[in-house]
């Protein structure tokens, strides 16, 4: 039999886990969604000796179904690295959110089928006036 912490854990707990993620999220403010790659040509020269060019490195994204990619200088190499990292991590910190949430609404709701309250309904009787 496994054991699963989630299952076992009391609402305010996986409130707190929330807000945790929350913050975590909301701390990641620098991001650019897509990756760097390093790039680097073989090129066969003339007299049979062979050269490799580069490295280069390649900062490619998709937006709305287009690839776009651009060569970045050296120097915007790691922050351009931090910034899809922190992207990466922004949305794994969101699908746990979404799991997160829906434990929550699961837990919430068991054993309910109906959670409103049923409106009063007047009587469709004729009021009496005297």
């Amino acid at each position: 039999m496994s054991y699963n912490k989630e299952e076992t854990m009391c609402p305010a707990e996986h409130e707190s886990e929330r807000l945790a993620i929350l913050q975590r999220m909301g701390s990641l403010t620098r991001m650019r969604r897509g990756t760097v790659n390093v790039q680097s040509f073989t090129k066969q020269r003339k007299d049979g000796s062979v050269v490799t060019q580069g490295p280069y490195y390649l900062y490619s994204r998709t937006e709305k179904g287009s690839s776009y990619s651009q060569r970045l200088p050296a120097e915007a190499v790691a922050q351009y690295r931090q910034e899809t990292e922190n992207c990466r991590r922004f949305k794994e910190l969101a699908q746990q959110y979404i799991l997160l949430c829906e434990r929550l609404t699961a837990q919430g709701g068991e054993g309910k089928k109906n959670s409103r309250r049923r409106s009063l309904r007047r009587s469709s009787r004729r009021s009496r006036r005297s």
